[in-house]
């Protein structure tokens, strides 16, 4: 546990969405700091901040581990291979980000198009998110759905094997390849509802699509550990979904870099009066400019503890 951390017990028969309810209460935090380390973005604006960063300390959670548990930097790799080498550029530039926005956040999302071709050698995803400081929760963006012994396998290796919290799931293909990712009661899934790309458009909207899947996701939560992907961009849909719904967590993307506007879309899920909600940003934190002499991964903690406050500011207001 990072020094500072309250400390935070998962009891056995609280639920994901019970669990995301008093972590942000714990947290005071409302939070998601996504994880999308493009290789291209991280060499071109991170690299020497990385290179710096690892002269002057190890690896917070590192690529080895030693016989008594602590976690070092390989001997034989130069600070150069690790910001250069699309894998470990990645994951430094990942636990770099975790290290200094983990007092802010209440989750971590790491989108799984960046990791899962990852290098044979490297630690691996998992291994970051299991060392994060606790009870931030970790959410693996996998978008994963298939038939039902193939989501069975996902669902195994990302909630079990991986130990993620929570993991996101198209529902396309019906209740079968959903329920594997339901069966513990502590491990969440958010089903993709009302995304916030222009391409809901063409599926989603038309015909209210996304709210035949909310209902069934309302259906489907026998076991208190549903969620739901709702994009910021379409406010008023994600009112019509939180009428639906009043009771499933939302995970919120499209704050950020996608320009949606924070008031709008925290008064159309009600979040006052219903706090089971996270407000997710990615590039707008993991890639935040420095303003001046501003130090970049001081820029990340302030782009992170900047949305934090907004979104507490505008809670308290009423």
């Amino acid at each position: 546990m990072i020094p500072g951390e309250r400390l935070y017990t998962t009891t056995m028969t609280e639920t994901f969405n019970e669990r995301l309810e008093r972590t942000v209460r714990v947290r005071d935090s409302h939070l998601c700091v996504g994880l999308d380390p493009d290789f291209e973005k991280v060499r071109a604006t991170m690299r020497d901040a990385i290179i710096r960063k690892l002269s002057q300390q190890p690896l917070f959670f590192g690529f080895v581990t030693t016989e008594a548990g602590r976690a070092q930097q390989p001997t034989n790799i130069s600070l150069d291979q690790l910001a250069d080498e699309p894998d470990l550029a990645n994951e430094a530039a990942c636990e770099m980000v975790i290290a200094v926005t983990h007092e802010h956040a209440a989750a971590f999302k790491p989108n799984a198009a960046f990791f899962e071709m990852a290098l044979a050698g490297s630690t691996s995803l998992p291994e970051l998110m299991r060392s994060k400081p606790e009870p931030v929760l970790s959410i693996y963006d996998g978008k994963r759905g298939d038939i039902g012994n193939s989501s069975d396998q996902y669902a195994r290796r990302i909630l079990e094997q991986g130990g993620y919290d929570a993991v996101t799931v198209n529902p396309l293909m019906g209740r079968d390849a959903v329920a594997p990712f339901l069966r513990n009661p502590q491990r969440g899934a958010f089903l993709l509802c009302l995304t916030s790309n222009p391409g809901a458009d063409d599926f989603l909207t038309p015909g209210d699509l996304y709210k035949r899947i909310a209902e069934k996701a309302v259906e489907w939560n026998t076991n208190g550990n549903v969620g739901l992907v709702v994009g910021a961009t379409r406010p008023e849909q994600a009112a019509a979904v939180r009428a639906i719904a009043p009771n499933l967590p939302f995970l919120v993307p499209g704050v950020g870099a996608q320009g949606a506007p924070l008031d709008e879309i925290l008064d159309a899920i009600d979040a006052r009066n219903n706090r089971r909600f996270l407000i997710n940003s990615s590039r707008g934190i993991m890639f935040a400019k420095p303003e001046g002499d501003e130090d970049l991964f001081l820029a990340i903690a302030n782009a992170a503890a900047r949305l934090r406050a907004e979104i507490n500011a505008w809670l308290a207001k009423g």
